[in-house]
């Protein structure tokens, strides 16, 4: 009967490379993981440079492909016919040039203007607003420095359409055609005097 006979030992020679290659691993241990970092990345890079070359050769492949044509713009259609109003307005204007006479915008109805002697100084519109006339800048919008004009002289104001004109209690009073007047509504033409004497005048334009 046979004996089993024990293992041969290890070689001296393997057990201390064994040991060497352990103590290089722990002291390496670092420098070998940034290298299989650095391995990693580098093929995460390759890996990324592939798929973008291969989705843009797709993309100019679909761009390339021959596709349907653009529809064409109806440009008769995007410009409306010309209104038969229009038209029908344009003929019927007056021949001859003879255009009706303006009227005053909504909220304006005329203008004045301030003259002394034969000279024109100012103008102003009249609008829904009053226009107050003195000498006197803190009251009057309408100011006139004549030692003639009081201080709040009179008013032009616009009512229900028309013009009118207010003596505001002045010392010289307000005329027309030499007579004096305490309020009166406006015509076209019409000379209002500051003073009896004549030399200020306020003239109304429709």
């Amino acid at each position: 009967m046979k004996r089993n006979q024990p293992s041969a030992p290890l070689p001296l020679g393997r057990i201390c490379a064994a040991f060497s290659l352990l103590g290089s691993w722990q002291e390496n241990k670092s420098m070998l993981l940034g290298i299989v970092v650095v391995v990693a990345a580098v093929l995460a890079l390759f890996f990324w440079l592939f798929r973008r070359r291969r989705h843009d050769s797709t993309s100019d492949s679909l761009l390339d492909a021959p596709g349907a044509p653009a529809p064409a713009l109806n440009v008769d259609a995007a410009v409306p016919p010309a209104s038969d109003g229009i038209m029908t307005q344009i003929e019927d204007m007056p021949h001859g040039g003879d255009l009706p006479p303006s009227k005053p915008s909504p909220g304006l109805y005329g203008k004045i203007e301030v003259r002394i002697g034969g000279q024109m100084i100012s103008s102003y519109l009249i609008t829904d607003h009053p226009l107050s006339v003195g000498r006197d800048p803190a009251q009057a919008s309408v100011i006139i420095q004549e030692p003639i004009v009081s201080k709040l002289h009179c008013q032009i104001y616009a009512r229900g359409g028309q013009v009118f004109v207010k003596d505001l209690n002045s010392t010289n009073g307000v005329y027309m055609n030499d007579k004096k007047v305490s309020e009166c509504a406006l015509e076209e033409g019409d000379e209002i005097f500051l003073g009896r004497k004549g030399t200020i005048r306020i003239v109304y334009h429709r």
